[in-house]
């Protein structure tokens, strides 16, 4: 009996299976416990970037104020995701360049026999600010009636948010200029500009026509109904009410005279220049000032004064349906030293020029020279495409932020005009704006990450 057991081989899988599970499952389980060191390790290392990109770009220049942004800064994050994670050191060097070094113990469940106080992890980030730029910045911001209501009150957040990154960025004022370029169906240049050399303005004028009008009187109507209907404006649908009848009896007819008075004012409203002018920069031909024509609010050409900044950003109305082309060409504008604007420095390997485009929806209107009652939609993104494109080839950066953009081909013709595919920012609503363009004023401010 005892030989048949030393020589039974029944069962010998099971047994060299048992024999090796502990040791693969205790494998398995340090892998688990590495790969979510690993894990913890890169949020880390995306904290600790972000904190010294943060404090490069504060334009602060004390170790106490730029000690004290990165360190909120990368405690802000880690604790987002539930790390807890700190900084080990943070110092400047003699170039400027910030380094910051931050670590954390990832606990472990399988790995104790190596370590048994936890896997140590550690990270080193170190930015350098971009102060030797001159920077200028033209916002273009879609204030379309599809903005009416929150829509507009978080783009006005979100844009006086990144203008108060500018303004701390530079205290002496000597480094960033900032404008704005409102803009629906059309762009308003600003009444104090109608006597300028590079707009022609008709006068204003006021018409008064006698009339006469003849019609019937209703006695009675029968068979009437009520309905609501759909309409839109700017792409929003809109409800309104339509009666009918079946039977209406009139009497004698009536007669009404009166006169109408109509009056012809400009309000600063601009047309778009025959092609190709609708597309380049310059005042050859002039521009025409259209009478009677709403546009919202007026331009704020690049300047250091914020308090006129947040202004013009207050002052934004949404009115109108879409054409995005002049918001474009009007920011290349401003960022151009010659006229119209002449605030903007020559263009130089020391002067960045950035524009940012913000709309919520696709073109709904097009040019009908000088006026834009056209409804082409392929013809506006076709001249949108070539406007990005002349101002890129003169050295402008491109952003784009589409919101709530879901056509598909919109979508296509936004993310050509940006400067590169990281610069066509698509978002699904404006609450992400602030957190957005906040990430577009770091990158502007910043050089780059140096490790």
């Amino acid at each position: 009996m005892l030989q048949k057991l030393l020589y039974d081989k029944s069962g010998n899988f099971a047994f060299t299976t048992a024999l090796l599970a502990l040791p693969l499952i205790g494998v398995g389980g340090m892998a688990v416990d590495y790969t979510r060191a690993l894990t913890e390790k890169n949020h880390i290392q995306e904290a600790a970037d972000a904190a010294v990109l943060a404090a490069a770009a504060s334009g602060k220049t004390s170790y106490t104020d730029i000690s004290r942004i990165a360190t909120q800064f990368f405690n802000g994050n880690v604790a987002q995701r539930g790390i807890d994670a700190h900084v080990m050191d943070i110092s400047i060097d003699s170039q400027k360049r910030i380094t910051l070094t931050a670590s954390t113990t990832v606990s472990v469940s399988f790995a104790r026999v190596l370590h048994p106080e936890g896997i140590p992890v550690s990270v080193v980030a170190q930015a350098e600010p971009g102060q030797d730029s001159k920077i200028e910045i033209a916002l273009v911001l879609d204030n379309t009636y599809s903005m009416s209501g929150k829509k507009l009150s978080d783009l006005k957040t979100a844009a006086k948010s990144m203008i108060g990154i500018f303004q701390k960025a530079d205290p002496q004022k000597n480094r960033i200029k900032v404008g704005i370029v409102p803009f629906s169906r059309y762009v308003n240049v600003g009444m104090a500009n109608r006597n300028q050399p590079w707009i022609d303005v008709p006068a204003d004028y006021t018409t008064s026509t006698d009339y006469c009008k003849t019609s019937p009187k209703v006695i009675s109507e029968s068979g009437c109904t009520t309905t609501t209907k759909t309409g839109y404006s700017d792409g929003v649908p809109y409800t309104y009410e339509s009666r009918q009848c079946t039977s209406t009896t009139y009497g004698e007819p009536v007669t009404k005279c009166g006169t109408n008075t109509n009056t012809y004012k400009w309000s600063g409203c601009v047309d778009s220049r025959k092609s190709p002018n609708d597309v380049t920069d310059g005042v050859s031909p002039k521009y025409t000032g259209l009478l009677a024509t709403s546009c919202g609010s007026a331009i704020a050409p690049l300047t250091t004064d914020y308090k006129a900044l947040t202004k013009a950003v207050d002052d934004m109305t949404a009115n109108n349906e879409t054409y995005i082309a002049p918001g474009i060409l009007w920011g290349w504008n401003i960022l151009t030293p010659a006229a119209p604007f002449e605030e903007a420095l020559t263009q130089d390997p020391n002067v960045k020029k950035i524009m940012v485009v913000m709309t919520d929806g696709a073109n709904t209107k097009s040019p009908s020279y000088p006026q834009h009652n056209g409804s082409d939609v392929k013809k506006a993104d076709k001249l949108m495409k070539t406007v990005c494109e002349n101002a890129k080839n003169a050295d402008v950066t491109l952003y784009t932020v589409a919101v709530g953009v879901t056509e598909s081909s919109a979508l296509a013709a936004l993310a050509s005009c940006a400067s590169d595919s990281a610069k066509a920012l698509s978002i699904d609503n404006t609450a992400e704006l602030q957190s957005i363009f906040n990430g577009i004023a770091t990158q502007i401010l910043t050089t780059r990450l140096t490790m």
